[in-house]
This record gives structure tokens, C-alpha cells and sequence, in this order.
């Protein structure tokens, strides 16, 4: 069985919603290939770590010549791709576009 229970009409009120809206925006544009490039390098760099900490480990437990060569070798890779994903990290932030919108051709219905 079902109740079904009456809704005192003096409580229901309509619903009213109040935006407010800067006159105008500030937007901060970056160059797409700086971007780009900073995110390749990035990628790089994490794989020749990591790359490198697993032939170190290696030639921890095992030494040989071609596991400390391989070592350095990913070491220095992966120094000069961080060198290089730092460089156009900088490029990124320092060459930042500010633009500027306007809000007045939001208007409500």
C-alpha cells in the first residue's frame, strides 16, 4: 500500500540562481611545440632514469664492464635530456601570451 502524502502548497517556492560574472577574463597562452618538445624530453629523461638505476643495480650485484658502461652511458642521457626538458620547460613559462576577454556578450535568457 502506498501513502502519498500532501505538499503544503505555501512551501513551495520557486528557484532562483544568481550568477555573477567578471566584466573580463584573463587567459595565459602557451606555444603548442615548446609544449610539445618539453613533454617528449620529459618522457625521455624518465625512461633513461629509470633505465639507468636498473643497469646501477645491476652492477651492484654483478660487476662487469658492460653493465657499468651501459650505466653511465643512460646516467648521461638522461642527464642531458633533463638539461634539455628543463630548457624548454623555461621557454614555456617564460613566453607566456595574456589575453584578455571580454565577458559582455554573455547575456542571460
Amino acid at each position: 500500500m502506498k501513502k502519498t502524502s500532501k505538499v503544503d502548497k505555501s512551501r513551495k517556492k520557486d528557484t532562483s540562481v544568481v550568477v555573477n560574472l567578471p566584466e573580463s577574463i584573463q587567459i595565459e597562452l602557451v606555444q603548442g611545440n615548446e609544449l610539445r618538445h618539453y613533454e617528449i624530453f620529459f618522457l625521455i629523461a624518465s625512461l633513461a632514469f629509470s633505465t639507468a638505476v636498473s643497469f646501477w643495480t645491476s652492477y651492484a650485484t654483478q660487476s662487469s664492464n658492460v653493465l657499468l658502461f651501459s650505466a653511465i652511458a643512460f646516467c648521461v642521457l638522461s642527464l642531458i635530456t633533463s638539461g634539455i626538458a628543463l630548457y624548454y620547460r623555461s621557454k614555456v613559462y617564460d613566453k607566456k601570451i595574456k589575453r584578455f576577454a571580454s565577458l559582455d556578450g554573455f547575456t542571460s535568457r
